[in-house]
């Protein structure tokens, strides 16, 4: 894997993120948290098979440190800590 400053689907290092409506509607059962939750780009890496993962700073607990960004959508800094 490599670190990556910015990748073409528009997130890049230091983005404030949140999960994306269209992934949280295809999941059948999620962490009541993951709906609200917000968090950093700490890291961007393109694994082998061309994925692009995100390494995240989750404002809450429990949930997974590494995303795939299709997942992924910006949200306004502002927001995040909130």
């Amino acid at each position: 894997m490599c670190e990556l400053p910015e990748m073409p689907h528009g997130i890049k290092i230091g983005d404030t993120i949140a999960y994306s409506q269209s992934f949280l509607d295809r999941q059948n059962r999620y962490p009541t948290n993951m709906p609200t939750a917000q968090g950093k780009v700490k890291a961007l890496h393109k694994i082998q098979s061309g994925t692009i993962l995100a390494d995240i700073e989750w404002n809450k607990r429990d949930l997974p440190k590494r995303v795939d960004v299709k997942n992924l959508t910006k949200i306004k800094d502002a927001a995040f800590g909130n």
